[in-house]
């Protein structure tokens, strides 16, 4: 190698030498300040952990300070109201059958009538294919459809004339009006029955029935006078009304519920005493044992009385009485999710299930005979069951056995008459006629318009239990002759 090769070569190590250098240094700077990065992120987490602390820590001050939605302070239905347990629940346990028709059962639909009111016939003229003339060419029968419409409804306007007429010694004699012709101009009774049909089993407002009037019938009716139909109709109703009431007292089963009313904005009572053939029901009353006295003073001396457990039913003289087992097993249901660590509440639903059981196979009077010993080992076990010490701090469901103790001799007397049903659900459905007609109408602006509907309900649900037609049975109602004035 000569010195011109060798200065060559020295001076390109020379060369990369420095590279060298310059990239180590570079490679120091970048350490220096990926080592400046680090600790940055390390800081970053740092205050990211703190952060998240502090966060916690108000999430949890705030949980402390802030109100669960429920439906007193939100829009959540109260059957979502978190750990909430419903006082009455629904004891029906659902099937595994499917909504609708079940198989086997037979449907039913629109049927054609025997003989029709009319009958069109409808026989071409024409060929629809080449036009030519069909008049003289024979019909043949092919097939035939029917359609069923009521006639135009329009309101029917009868004057009735009267005439005199001269006797031989000098009298006149004077026709005279029918009963409904009390005025110069009236509504007969089917408006009038209809109208308390409307009101009273259809629940529907005066304001609606003037406009079903209005627009139906063409028939300009004010609010006041169908105040003033509904009101007499009740006048009319009142002999039945009262028939109905010594009819409640001879029966040997009676069933009674009461329920809250708003009248004008306070809260009253409305009783119902019912049995298996007529219903009775009064309202504008309070909640005492007082009432029933008023409106029994002889008590129900010939007959059981099947309640819920109400205090003033057990001042009211009685041949006995039956505590509603169907409340029982709702305020058990209750219990046994209040109380889920004991079993008292389980065992006890289940010996009230046996009892009803047992009523299901008692068909006639013979096999209330033959089954006491059944019934004996029923009484047995309610005894065992309510000698059972329960926890005392379970104060509901002492409070229960208490109850249960004190009208002990009234619990199983469905099992000794064939008549005494074991439930009071019959007086629950006679009863909630008066919730309904509140739900569609808001309240009842006056006593006696509560009054009104109890009197002319009791005649629909006694003539509903009775298979009669509801509405035939108001019109023969209206055509009694008692007056009224139209308000408006």
């Amino acid at each position: 190698m000569n010195s011109s090769e060798s200065d060559i070569m020295t001076n390109a190590l020379r060369v990369l030498e420095a590279e060298n250098q310059s990239l180590r240094y570079t490679v120091c700077e970048q350490r220096a300040e990926i080592n400046i990065l680090y600790h940055c992120l390390e800081s970053n987490e740092m205050e990211k952990l703190e952060l998240e602390a502090r966060n916690a820590l108000l999430e949890q001050e705030l949980s402390l300070h802030r109100t669960k939605k429920n439906s007193s302070n939100s829009s959540i239905p109260p059957s979502q109201d978190p750990h909430r347990i419903k006082r009455t629940e629904s004891l029906r346990k659902s099937s595994a059958r499917k909504q609708g028709g079940q198989p086997g059962h037979e449907g039913s639909c629109l049927e054609m009538v025997s003989e029709p009111d009319e009958t069109i016939l409808h026989i071409p003229g024409y060929c629809k294919c080449c036009g030519g003339d069909l008049s003289a060419a024979t019909a043949q029968y092919i097939g035939k459809r029917q359609v069923v419409e009521t006639p135009p409804v329009k309101s029917v306007v009868t004057e009735h004339q009267i005439f005199g007429k001269l006797c031989k010694c000098g009298h006149i004699t004077e026709g005279d009006y029918p009963p409904e012709a009390h005025s110069a101009v009236c509504y007969g009774p089917r408006i009038q029955g209809l109208t308390a049909y409307l009101h009273s089993r259809q629940y529907i407002p005066y304001e609606r029935i003037r406009e079903f009037y209005a627009d139906v019938l063409g028939l300009s009716i004010s609010s006041g006078c169908l105040v003033n139909m509904v009101n007499c109709f009740s006048d009319k109703s009142k002999g039945i009304y009262e028939e109905i009431r010594r009819r409640v007292v001879a029966s040997p089963v009676v069933g009674a519920d009461e329920t809250g009313v708003n009248i004008n904005g306070k809260n009253q009572w409305a009783w119902v005493f019912q049995t298996p053939k007529v219903t009775y029901i009064d309202a504008g009353l309070s909640r005492s044992g007082k009432v029933i006295d008023g409106l029994f003073p002889q008590g129900f001396p010939k007959s059981v009385l099947v309640h819920d457990c109400w205090t003033s039913y057990f001042g009211v003289q009685t041949q006995g009485h039956q505590i509603c087992v169907a409340h029982l097993l709702r305020d058990l249901k209750y219990l046994g999710k209040l109380y889920k660590e004991q079993q008292w509440t389980a065992d006890f639903t289940a010996l009230l299930h046996k009892a009803l059981t047992l009523k299901k196979t008692l068909l006639v009077v013979e096999d209330y005979s033959k089954n006491s010993q059944q019934r004996s080992t029923l009484e047995e076990d309610v005894d065992k069951m309510l000698a059972l010490n329960t926890n005392s701090e379970y104060k509901k469901l002492t409070t229960f056995k208490e109850r249960i103790i004190k009208r002990r001799n009234h619990l199983f007397t469905f099992l000794h008459n064939p008549q005494v049903p074991p439930d009071n659900n019959a007086s629950e459905r006679a009863i909630r006629t008066f919730k309904v007609k509140q739900k569609v109408s808001g309240l009842f602006r006056k006593k006696d318009g509560a009054k009104a509907f109890a009197i002319i309900r009791s005649v629909i649900d006694t003539t509903i239990k009775n298979g009669q037609n509801v509405m035939a049975a108001l019109v023969l109602i209206a055509a009694t002759p008692v007056s009224f004035e139209d308000s408006s």
